[in-house]
């Protein structure tokens, strides 16, 4: 009797288990790594996303893009590509994806996106996002004074993103360690005013500089009236007004 079970319990065991290695799926080479940026195709700014663009380097031609890892707060977004090994008609020589992610943002201003280059390195690149904003303060260009008598100043602004606003200040200041252009936010208002570091070359006092700077959308729309003076050569202050 105790040799008819083990004979019954033994052909269980050996029917299980070529079964089981029958019906077994082959297992297919696969292989899942991130991949580093090679470069960047496109970056395109809606009022509600980006869509970013870009070439990712493989190790050979058998890679496919697997998924992305995107981390993301108020000003860093972190991009981590990922590719798969498939093997099909392929080549083992160093080749790329291109692959195209978009990402949603809720607050608008300066992000950096970071691309991963190695675990010790990424790439780095900085884009405005402008959210719904659309700056309304109006384009403008002011002059005044002559350059025989260096009293010549002009004042310009113009919108150069729904966010970004450029402001550019022209005027002679006196040249040493560099001429700078400051600002003070008041109520409503912002004043520039071009002045010059300590120090001064002898061979050339004064000479004509143009100096520029970004507002952003969100400190343009508390503002009502911009001026600009030149300390050192006492010139008029011209104002602008929205």
């Amino acid at each position: 009797m105790r040799s008819k079970f083990l004979l019954a319990v033994s052909s269980v065991v050996a029917l299980f288990t070529f079964y089981r290695c029958d019906s077994e799926v082959p297992v297919r080479y696969s292989e899942i790594r991130p991949l580093p940026l090679e470069s960047i195709l496109s970056i395109n700014a809606t009022e509600n996303y980006i869509v970013i663009a870009a070439k990712y380097t493989t190790p050979n031609t058998c890679y496919d893009f697997y998924k992305s890892e995107i981390v993301s707060n108020d000003t860093i977004i972190t991009l981590k590509i990922y590719g798969r090994d498939n093997r099909d008609n392929c080549y083992d020589i160093i080749s790329s994806i291109t692959h195209e992610d978009t990402i949603y943002l809720n607050t608008p201003g300066f992000k950096k996106l970071k691309f991963w280059q190695s675990d010790s390195l990424y790439k780095d690149t900085t884009i405005a996002f402008a959210g719904s904003y659309d700056i309304t303060f109006p384009n403008f260009f002011i002059e005044r004074g002559s350059d025989s008598d260096s009293s010549y100043i002009s004042f310009r602004g113009r919108k150069i993103h729904p966010y970004l606003f450029e402001i550019e200040a022209v005027g002679w200041g006196r040249v040493g360690t560099g001429i700078t252009l400051e600002s003070i936010n008041y109520p409503r208002k912002i004043s520039f005013y071009l002045m010059g570091e300590c120090g001064v070359d002898p061979s050339r006092i004064w000479d004509k500089a143009v100096r520029t700077t970004i507002i952003t959308a969100d400190i343009m729309d508390t503002v009502d009236v911009l001026t600009y003076s030149n300390l050192h050569r006492q010139t008029d202050t011209i104002t602008v007004s929205r």
